[in-house]
């Protein structure tokens, strides 16, 4: 596909180019494009002059290109290394964001298991208790059981010696009274 070119700079007379639009004119081209000639045409060596000055603005405008493309690919180069260091940071603060969560998770069921492990120890010291003040009401029990009975046995004990001296102190009266009646009786024998 071929395009012609419209543009005529000022002070020239038209010229008709066929350019690809692939194809990019370099200074080269300009320096070296060849014009026919013709009785009143323009002065060669100002078109000469004209196209060097043309070819020298291309030349720097491809170098300025050139520059802009080189720093154009290394900023290419830093987006990309900043791109892949937003994805390392964003992997890391969602690998450290997991790691919270798990250790939040972590702790919570710790907790819970230390929660557990304390209800069951507080229960079986509850059992403990209770059981000691099972067998420490049980021991009070039989402890006053046996009160109970030392008591009675020794309230028959003292009864029974009660009733032994009272026995004594009634056989002594009639011991004290025989004697008496035997002095007496004795007395009014004699």
């Amino acid at each position: 596909m071929m395009e012609t070119s419209h543009y005529v700079p000022r002070g020239f007379p038209p010229i008709s180019l066929e350019v690809t639009v692939s194809a990019r004119l370099t200074a080269m081209d300009v320096e070296q494009q060849e014009f026919t000639r013709k009785v009143r045409g323009y002065d060669p060596d100002e078109v000469k002059l004209y196209l060097k000055s043309v070819a020298e603005e291309i030349e720097r405008l491809n170098l300025e290109n050139a520059t802009v493309r080189e720093e154009m690919g290394q900023l290419r180069e830093r987006l990309e290394d900043y791109r892949q260091r937003e994805r390392m940071l964003q992997d890391t603060l969602l690998t450290a964001q997991r790691m919270a969560e798990e250790h939040r998770e972590n702790s919570r069921v710790e907790s819970e298991l230390l929660v557990k492990e304390a209800r069951i120890k507080a229960e079986r010291l509850l059992e403990q208790a209770q059981d000691q003040l099972a067998a420490l009401e049980s021991e009070i029990a039989q402890a006053r059981l046996e009160r109970d009975v030392f008591e009675n046995r020794l309230r028959s004990a003292v009864q029974e010696h009660l009733s032994l001296l009272d026995l004594r102190k009634t056989e002594r009266a009639e011991v004290d009274n025989l004697r008496f009646l035997r002095r007496r009786t004795g007395s009014e024998v004699g």
